[in-house]
């Protein structure tokens, strides 16, 4: 489908909602703000398009470029810029994970094998992960179910089985950051992508994970009952409760647990009354049996550790239970005349993504404090 006949779809949608908008109807004014916010979006993409268009057919091959005005690569580049964007806007390189490797197209011979990718894995990829192309996302959190199948005979009254859904609007949040090079990085393709890929990209994927980790934990009435664990059981204790409540109450499976670092540890350096480490370490498995290897899971699912979560406690998780919106993914940007960038020979590199994140099922997401 083409985005001129999104653009009308979605135009006939809202189209369809004037009446009840008119008769104030709250789910259909919410459906058509989010709606209308998509037209905009999708318009400004079709013009953004349409300039790309007209001013690709404008500009010549590169190679003829080259073989006449035998410039150097930064000459080239710096050509390239003016003719492809004005100074203000900056020439704009899209990524669409914090895993990708980083390319630069206007610079010649990049060598995508130079700069590695990062092999850190974010909270994001436990959960539900969707591209919007509006402004804002408006999702159903699922309630609790009233009523269960049962076995019935033949003839009989089939037993009522329903849940109920919220509507909520959540608008998106802005994760930015900015590093500054000597323009000698324009001359050196490999040492700039591996510069935006190990460290501007990396750090903007931290504070998403920040991000995701504090919607989580700051969305009030997760789970079906949130687990205090007795003053004879362990916060793991309280883990498990919590893995098997999802299985047993939700449709899902437990994906992740999230706990603090502090946490992690205490779980990691338990000993046994002959000081021997439960999970085993530090080099190798419990009493000596077989090689040591760092813990990546707690009753078989994975756990990441994160200051974001409050020490004794811990959050476990389907990854159906949440769901995060993104807008794109990474965008970067290169700006050459930034400030007094030119004074100093040097390049602005900006790094920014837009995401939002919701727990859309609270029977799929437990909290568990463990007895002080």
């Amino acid at each position: 489908m083409t985005l001129r006949e999104e653009i009308a779809e979605k135009k006939n949608a809202l189209a369809e909602l004037k009446e009840r908008i008119e008769n104030n109807d709250a789910e259909a004014i919410e459906m058509g703000v989010s709606l209308k916010a998509e037209i905009e979006s999708k318009e400004a993409e079709m013009e953004q398009a349409e300039k790309k268009t007209a001013l690709l057919d404008s500009i010549g091959e590169k190679t003829e470029i080259q073989e006449e005005t035998k410039m150097t690569e930064l000459e080239i580049f710096a050509q390239k810029a003016n003719e492809m964007t004005d100074r203000k806007s900056g020439v704009s390189m899209h990524l669409k994970a914090a895993t990708d490797v980083v390319t630069a197209p206007q610079i010649a011979d990049v060598d995508r094998s130079v700069a590695p990718q990062s092999r850190r894995r974010a909270v994001a990829d436990y959960f539900t992960n969707t591209q919007i192309s509006g402004n804002a996302i408006t999702y159903f959190r699922q309630g609790a179910y009233e009523g269960a199948p049962a076995v019935t005979a033949q003839g009989a009254k089939k037993p009522a089985n329903s849940t109920s859904f919220e509507g909520v609007t959540l608008p998106l949040s802005k994760i930015a950051a900015y590093i500054k090079e000597t323009d000698e990085i324009l001359a050196d393709a490999p040492f700039l992508a591996s510069e935006v890929e190990n460290s501007l990209v990396y750090q903007v994927g931290k504070v998403e994970d920040a991000t995701v980790v504090s919607a989580i934990a700051g969305t009030s009435g997760i789970g079906a009952a949130e687990y205090n664990t007795s003053a004879d059981e362990t916060l793991a204790d309280g883990v498990l409760q919590a893995i098997l409540a999802i299985k047993g109450n939700s449709a899902y499976d437990a994906a992740v647990v999230l706990v603090n670092p502090a946490d992690l540890y205490a779980l990691m350096s338990a000993k046994d009354a002959n000081k021997q480490y439960i999970g085993g370490g530090y080099f190798t498995g419990a009493y000596g049996n077989g090689n040591y290897a760092m813990p990546t899971t707690i009753w078989g699912v994975p756990v990441v550790a994160d200051s974001g979560i409050t020490s004794g406690e811990a959050i476990v998780a389907a990854r159906e239970a949440v769901k995060i919106w993104k807008k794109g993914g990474i965008d970067v940007r290169l700006f050459e005349q930034n400030e007094d960038d030119a004074i100093y020979n040097r390049v602005t590199l900006v790094g920014e993504e837009r995401l939002a994140c919701a727990v859309v099922d609270l029977k799929g997401v437990y909290a568990v404090a463990a007895k002080e």
